[in-house]
């Protein structure tokens, strides 16, 4: 289906009057009219049963309990005559997508997070006691909330997919629909979706991984495909639907405490394991990002030239797919082309669609695109986020996969060589005329304790910037010679490979890269400041992840980076803004090459460095 388009569902008796249906109203435009405001055009397509997240599911995700008729219809009169939707404007807003009202303690959605110090006056309504203990009665939930929020939604408003607060709430969250039916949607970390009926009076319990890894939201739309008593769909109309949500807050002393044991107890590690590997990504990587979506994308905003250089270049007409395309800033460069993108992040799609770029959800790993249909495919910083070999092996395999023969692919990640031939990358300079703050890590914090120094009190935002390149930067290039059956690099003329501030990478007889780096003095790069050891010596010398000090050399290959929020959440010991940290593996010279080496079907036709950044071109044979 078509994000955000309208449709509808015909059945008919036969295949014949189906056939002639859609050669008549395939692709006729219908007028404006007084309730339509613009022409619209009709495509007809065939489908042999309603498609997998339009209609309830037969499953639910683990941890997710559904009782319907929970409440009478008496006890549902009673909670919706209890919200005062005129009165207490300040516990009250009207948000984009609903109505919202809290108790108890106000859930403050600028920084996604309550304050546990500020109470409202107004506590869980009275009407509520009955209910509540029924439902701890039933087992799932163990501790009594203290705080409800209530939403009310009028037909064709939704709510965006999201995962409640990890830190702010207890586990076990119940959630009362009353008034009207609705479809939610789940969605998996890796790209399963399930969608779940509830019907008005039920009540909806997520503990667990429902709670913790799958996200929820409503589709906007004014009708449901539920199923009817015979068997068959039918098409129900959406009502005023208003849900109460319970929920527990951790107050911050206890959420210092579970810090600090985690800290002590679960640190992250270098994963062995592709369990362990999804699991580490999931926390240090894609709830990360849904976290800092919005503040990311404000500081993701200039592209970068030698990417939008080699976005100039394609065919006018071409297909283009943008994968981990951010907030889309790629997605209009060349306006000739055919172009999608795709980001792991729910928020960050969404930024996409408010700035009307076509993107949609989807893992690195698994993109729901058609095996050889575009024409070109760019991969901009995100391979680096996956702590596996085989992973990024698995990574740069699907966007071959997505190719068409003589497609090509620009994949960049994050390079540990930040400085070649004594030239700083933008990222170490940038502490050196900047004046603004950094994280700087506790050698003892095991990424728990990070603080920020600095002489400039105003909060700024701390990312890795990996490829930002100012616009008067020198390309510094690398060319690659090497031919290998799975995977072919095209020779280019000596003079184009040894110019000033590139360098060669060539192939040793016994099939393992040698580099050597050529620059117009004739010196070779000195790297003698620069770690010799493989990501695989590192998992055994240095299991833990450490923590990297922003704004300078890397240490090791795989760490964690932080990014403080700006103008979010303090963090519970008052001191400063809220700090994440996001995976990283930085690529060492010729690691990207050799990776693409373990695809088949592919050559590399140009590899480069490129301010701080390992960048390739791939081709599809």
């Amino acid at each position: 289906m078509l994000p955000k388009k309208p449709y509808a569902f015909v059945c008919y008796q036969d295949l014949d009057s189906a056939e002639r249906a859609m050669n008549q109203l395939n692709g006729t435009s219908l007028p404006e009219t007084s309730s339509r405001k613009q022409s619209a055009t009709l495509y007809i397509f065939f489908v042999s049963k309603v498609p997998v997240g339009l209609s309830p599911s037969p499953d639910l995700p683990p941890g997710l309990v559904v009782r319907t008729d929970f409440v009478t219809e008496e006890e549902e009169r009673a909670f919706l005559s209890a919200v005062d939707w005129g009165s207490s404007p300040g516990e009250r807003s009207e948000l984009k997508h609903r109505q919202v009202k809290h108790f108890g303690f106000e859930f403050k959605y600028g920084i996604n997070d309550v304050d546990a110090d500020d109470p409202l006056p107004q506590g869980i309504p009275p009407v509520c006691s009955n209910f509540l203990q029924r439902a701890l009665a039933t087992g799932h939930v163990t501790h009594d909330p203290d705080q409800l929020t209530v939403n009310q939604y009028q037909p064709g408003q939704g709510i965006p997919s999201h995962i409640d607060t990890g830190p702010a709430f207890e586990d076990g969250i119940m959630s009362l629909s009353l008034g009207s039916q609705v479809l939610m949607d789940f969605h998996h970390p890796d790209c399963r979706q399930l969608s779940v009926l509830l019907p008005p009076r039920s009540l909806l319990i997520m503990t667990g991984e429902s709670r913790y890894v799958w996200s929820h939201g409503i589709t906007p739309r004014k009708s449901d495909i539920v199923p009817s008593a015979e068997g068959n769909l039918n098409v129900v109309l959406r009502g005023v639907r208003t849900s109460f949500t319970f929920r527990k807050i951790i107050h911050p002393a206890e959420r210092k405490r579970r810090e600090a044991q985690q800290g002590s107890e679960n640190r992250p590690t270098i994963p062995v394991s592709s369990s362990e590997a999804e699991k580490l990504e999931t926390h240090h990587v894609h709830q990360v990002y849904e976290e800092i979506a919005s503040h990311f994308s404000g500081t993701r905003h200039s592209p970068w030239p030698r990417i939008s250089e080699f976005l100039l270049k394609q065919p006018p007409g071409s297909l283009m797919a943008d994968i981990g395309c951010g907030n889309g800033k790629y997605l209009g460069i060349n306006k000739s082309l055919y172009q999608i993108g795709s980001d792991r992040s729910f928020k960050l799609t969404e930024i996409c669609r408010e700035r009307g770029i076509q993107a949609f959800v989807a893992d690195v790993l698994s993109v729901p695109l058609r095996s050889e249909s575009f024409d070109v495919c760019i991969c901009i910083a995100v391979i680096h986020h996956l702590s596996t070999e085989e992973r990024r092996i698995h990574a740069i395999s699907e966007l071959v996969r997505v190719l068409r023969p003589g497609g090509q692919a620009l994949v960049y990640v994050w390079a540990m060589e930040q400085e070649i031939n004594k030239v700083k990358s933008k990222y170490l300079k940038e502490k050196e005329f900047d004046g603004s703050p950094s994280v700087r890590d506790n050698s003892n914090s095991h990424g728990n304790g990070c603080k920020q120094t600095g002489e400039d009190s105003k909060q700024q935002h701390i990312s890795d910037d990996s490829c930002d390149i100012s616009s008067n930067s020198k390309h510094q290039e690398c060319d690659v010679v090497k031919s290998d059956n799975s995977c072919q690099w095209t020779e280019r003329q000596t003079t184009e490979i040894c110019n000033e501030n590139s360098h060669g990478i060539q192939q040793s007889s016994d099939s393992k890269m040698k580099t050597q780096t050529h620059f117009g003095d004739n010196k070779q790069l000195d790297s003698s400041n620069l770690p010799n050891k493989s990501s695989e010596q590192y998992g055994k010398q240095h299991k833990e992840l450490v923590v990297h000090k922003n704004r300078t050399n890397f240490q090791q290959q795989d760490l964690l980076v932080p990014w403080q929020l700006k103008g979010g959440a303090r963090s519970e010991a008052g001191g400063g803004e809220q700090v994440f940290h996001r995976f990283y593996h930085v690529f060492q010279r010729g690691e990207l090459e050799r990776l693409c080496g373990h695809v088949t079907g592919c050559q590399v036709v140009n590899g480069y460095h490129d301010q701080g950044n390992w960048a390739v071109i791939l081709q599809k044979m």
